[in-house]
C-alpha cells in the first residue's frame, strides 16, 4: 500500500484530535509512543514529532506531514 504511513499518522492526529490527546498523562504517552515510531520508520526526522509535546501545538497536522514525508521517501523521493 503507498500510502500506509499517511494512513497511521492520520489515525495517530485523529487520536489527538477526538480528546484522547487532551487527557493529560495519556496523551502524552501517544505522543512518546508515535514519536517512537517515527523514528523507526524515518530515521532523525521523527524528532519532529516532539513539537507535540508543546501545549497547544496539538492541532498541528504533524502526524500527516511524517506520513506524507515516509511514504515520499519510501517511493524513493518521487
Amino acid at each position: 500500500m503507498r500510502i500506509y504511513h499517511t494512513l497511521v499518522g492520520l489515525l495517530f492526529d485523529l487520536f489527538d484530535w477526538i480528546g484522547l490527546g487532551m487527557i493529560p498523562v495519556f496523551g502524552d504517552v501517544i505522543d512518546a509512543a508515535t514519536m517512537i515510531y517515527w523514528i523507526k520508520v524515518i530515521g532523525p526526522a521523527g524528532l519532529t514529532e516532539a513539537v507535540e509535546f508543546v501545549p497547544g501545538a496539538d492541532i498541528l497536522p504533524t502526524n500527516i506531514v511524517l506520513g506524507l514525508y515516509a511514504d515520499m521517501k519510501r517511493k524513493g523521493g518521487k
